[in-house]
């Protein structure tokens, strides 16, 4: 098995692997920084409590997540004919790029616990400000965090391959059937919230659901699109 070949095609561009991510999350931090201190020399107390609630939403986080939810999609489009090109078997890429998924779900899932575990202890590195304890990985205990990121990223990777190898498989169809069916369903959801109240409260509840039901669709996300991206990579033909 040439699985550790897959690994190293994937990160030998160690800067676009490992760096730019870790600077723009850096440079991002930076921002986010100079907001607290702008609020803070500007603003009374309830301003930097108010800046405080505001940044629970805080979506800088994403310069850290980005990188992990673009990977699913280049792990196909550029890395999969490139494995193909080089022999490698399509067995041997599926198990050295889910060895690539599950250790960039790894360490991205310990470097937001180690940032939140900081930034707890230093209550927003003394400015009350807010990067990594926010709503998208979850408020609660450590432990949930661990479980929220990395669902989080395992479902994003996971998905974005899923996707590429569905259009390898279908090409242009795919793509216009899965826009299609999302602007049908979009549509049909909103006249129906319009014309409904049960089926907008209904709707609306759907965003608030408790930490294990969220938990477990995000894990059904990921399984599925696993199973389908497994499916589409035995299938694809490449042209």
């Amino acid at each position: 098995m040439r699985y550790k070949s897959v690994v190293k095609m994937h990160t030998v561009n160690r800067m676009q692997t490992y760096g730019w991510p870790l600077v723009i999350m850096l440079i991002a931090m930076a921002f986010v920084i100079a907001i607290g201190l702008t609020v803070h020399s500007v603003s009374d107390a309830e301003g930097v409590e108010g800046m405080n609630n505001g940044m629970r939403f805080n979506g800088a986080i994403f310069t850290v997540l980005g990188p992990i939810v673009m990977l699913g999609f280049i792990s196909m489009g550029q890395y999969f004919p490139l494995a193909l090109g080089l022999g490698l078997t399509r067995r041997e890429y599926v198990l050295g790029t889910s060895l690539v998924f599950l250790g960039y779900a790894v360490v991205f899932t310990a470097i937001v616990l180690i940032g939140k575990s900081i930034e707890l202890a230093t209550d927003g590195y003394g400015l009350r400000v807010r990067f990594f304890d926010v709503a998208y990985v979850g408020f609660g205990p450590l432990w949930q965090t661990a479980i929220q990121t990395f669902l989080i990223a395992m479902s994003a990777m996971l998905v974005g391959a899923a996707f590429i190898s569905g259009y390898f498989r279908w090409r242009q169809t795919f793509i216009w059937s899965f826009f299609v069916t999302v602007a049908v369903v979009g549509l049909a959801v909103a006249i129906l919230s319009m014309r409904s109240f049960e089926f907008a409260t209904w709707f609306g509840s759907l965003f608030t659901l408790d930490w294990w039901a969220y938990m477990l669709t995000l894990a059904i996300v990921a399984v599925v699109s696993g199973v389908a991206w497994l499916v589409l990579v035995r299938r694809t033909q490449l042209r």
